[in-house]
């Protein structure tokens, strides 16, 4: 039986935090809501490529990144517009989630 917990596996949850915080971070600079959806969907359709079998454990491990860079920003970083921030925090996980499905998706079937 295979470990859960590859060496492979961990490497991307730190790039799952990474890109958790980056996607926080943009909600806080961006006008719109816009520029935080387009790079939650290209991060986490390549965490799914990345993980096609764990992929839905890295959106997990992305949404809740995006939380806590939420709270962990909100209390130093001045938005530029607060309803945007909290708007693109709050629905994180449906395109999170979606697009780490897409992107093991697209693995699995073209390659």
């Amino acid at each position: 039986m295979h470990s859960f917990l590859t060496p492979a596996f961990i490497r991307n949850l730190f790039i799952a935090v990474a890109s958790g915080l980056v996607i926080s971070f943009s909600g806080f600079r961006s006008e719109g809501v816009h520029v935080p959806f387009l790079f939650n969907m290209l991060f986490s359709v390549g965490l799914g490529w990345l993980e096609p079998k764990k992929g839905w454990a890295l959106a997990l491990m992305q949404v809740a990144a995006i939380f806590v860079g939420y709270y962990g920003f909100s209390s130093f970083v001045l938005a530029e517009r607060p309803d945007v921030a909290r708007f693109a925090t709050y629905l994180a996980a449906v395109p999170t989630l979606a697009g780490s499905f897409m992107g093991a998706f697209l693995k699995r079937a073209f390659l």
